[in-house]
């Protein structure tokens, strides 16, 4: 027996209306969320690249900080690489790092003053920004002025001994990264895969990905997220 909605006053269908068109707009929401506004919690407007955990956001008319939203399940931990586009995908899986490293994979570094130092910068500029200066620095690039800025003004120390002290970090990493590739990945040259991702990543967003999560690996103290950008040099080059 079906149900005439007719039969009800015009209020009760109006409402049951609504309650149909919400329900509609959450199963858009679950196929898709979209940020549509993204700002400081004193109401500035942000970028996206300038996101960090307490920065509000709204995704489908609800609006929090990024580590609720996160929590929540409503965007993906990507949003922290400006990427949300891929929340249905793995994105997760991607950026997330395993802080108790119960990986039977995981290569760990085991370098106190390192981890201190990584600590020191996220405490400034946070996770996000400091991941972006050591990739910069990886790659051969120019450090941002204005982050060195902050880390002078911060520690109270010259912007040149900022950048010696994120120069010394990245030397550090590479070292490790180094002794991580002689025992895991033998016969594969640093030098000669640092150019390759430092070439290619600029041209490709899937490497580009696999690259930013080695960093952010690396910075949460396991060097075997790179296993993946490792596994598409050997591809390029067709080393087994």
């Amino acid at each position: 027996m079906s149900f005439n909605y007719e039969e009800l006053c015009e209020t009760t269908q109006q409402q049951i209306a609504q309650l149909l068109e919400h329900e509609e707009h959450l199963e858009e929401a679950n196929e898709q969320y979209a940020v549509t506004d993204i700002r400081t919690v004193q109401g500035k407007p942000i970028q996206l690249q300038d996101i960090q955990s307490d920065t509000l956001i709204t995704v489908n008319g609800i609006t929090g900080k990024v580590d609720d939203m996160i929590a929540a399940g409503i965007v993906s931990k990507s949003i922290y690489a400006g990427n949300f586009e891929d929340y249905l995908e793995d994105a997760d899986a991607m950026f997330e790092i395993d802080e108790e490293h119960n990986d039977p994979e995981a290569y760990l570094i085991n370098d106190v003053d390192m981890s201190n130092t990584i600590s020191q910068l996220e405490d400034v500029l946070g996770s996000t920004v400091t991941s972006s200066m050591v990739s910069d620095v990886l790659a051969g690039n120019e450090l941002d002025i204005q982050a060195l800025e902050e880390l002078s003004e911060s520690y109270g120390v010259s912007p040149e001994r900022a950048q010696k002290e994120i120069e010394s970090l990245t030397d550090s990493l590479m070292d490790s990264f180094e002794d991580y590739l002689n025992e895991k990945h033998q016969g594969i040259d640093i030098n000669h895969l640092t150019q390759w991702v430092a070439y290619v990543a600029n041209r490709d967003t899937k490497i580009m990905q696999m690259y930013q999560q080695a960093v952010t690996g690396a910075l949460g103290g396991d060097l075997n997220y790179s296993r993946d950008f490792i596994s598409e040099y050997r591809k390029y080059y067709r080393l087994f």
